[in-house]
């Protein structure tokens, strides 16, 4: 899918990286202007061999370098540790190489930006395995601006279920592992509005670095940015339980 940008006048452009989940995306924003987005392939579920190929294509869309970029923001979670790891690997090794600042930005807040207009407060969930949420709480303060207002933790399904309110919205992934029916009959946002998009990410990007431009030194994440878990996965339990035995 593509939202193609008017060509103008612009020095700013800022690259946001999604690879959270089973589908992933890159974008380009600049400023005022419309974002171009990039699924990544779906072929084999393989951000790995995906993104170097779509970002290279998206940039030669827009006809600029990657050395034009301004400052580059990828999805750090909750999501896929792979999906993550791949992201924030591939984000940190293009501001090495280009210079531009690295960040990285919360999936949760990505999704709920992603609400529709008549949404001010949603819970965003996404799948913690074993019958566990993601679970945190967002409120819009401004056009386009969203904060966390609850610390994103882990829930069972059913706890999570137990403490929704009539009158609450619900968006995230992880709303595909709810039961279909509620006492307290939430707003289940559909799917285009609870997956999370690199435009968004772009977007997010673009507005913090801009508010941080003033400081000394000015904000990089590129050496030190890393996923954020609330767990280990099964295989690094699993390998935990065999050497402690």
């Amino acid at each position: 899918m593509y939202f193609v940008c008017v060509r103008v006048e612009n020095s700013e452009f800022y690259l946001g990286i999604e690879t959270s989940g089973l589908s992933g995306s890159v974008a380009v924003y600049r400023p005022g202007q419309q974002i171009t987005q990039i699924e990544l392939s779906q072929q084999g579920r393989k951000h790995a061999q995906t993104l170097v190929a779509e970002v290279k294509h998206i940039l030669e869309r827009l006809d600029i370098t990657a050395r034009q970029i301004t400052g580059t923001g990828v999805s750090r979670g909750p999501g896929s540790f792979t999906g993550l790891r791949i992201g924030i690997t591939f984000a940190k090794t293009f501001g090495y190489v280009t210079g531009c600042p690295v960040i990285g930005i919360d999936t949760f807040e990505a999704i709920a930006m992603n609400s529709p207009s008549d949404i001010s407060e949603t819970w965003v969930i996404s799948n913690a395995q074993r019958g566990d949420l993601f679970v945190g709480k967002y409120r819009k303060t401004g056009e386009r601006c969203w904060q966390n207002t609850s610390e994103i933790g882990l829930r069972s399904i059913e706890e999570f279920v137990k403490s929704l309110q009539p009158g609450d919205t619900v968006s995230g992934p992880g709303i595909a592992l709810l039961p279909e029916d509620f006492q307290s009959a939430p707003r289940l946002l559909t799917e285009e509005f609870r997956t999370p998009q690199a435009a968004e990410v772009a977007e997010i990007t673009a507005t913090t670095l801009q508010k941080n431009a003033a400081n000394q030194p000015p904000l990089n994440e590129v050496w030190d940015l890393i996923p954020f878990y609330l767990r280990k996965s099964a295989a690094e339990e699993k390998w935990d339980a065999q050497h402690q035995s």
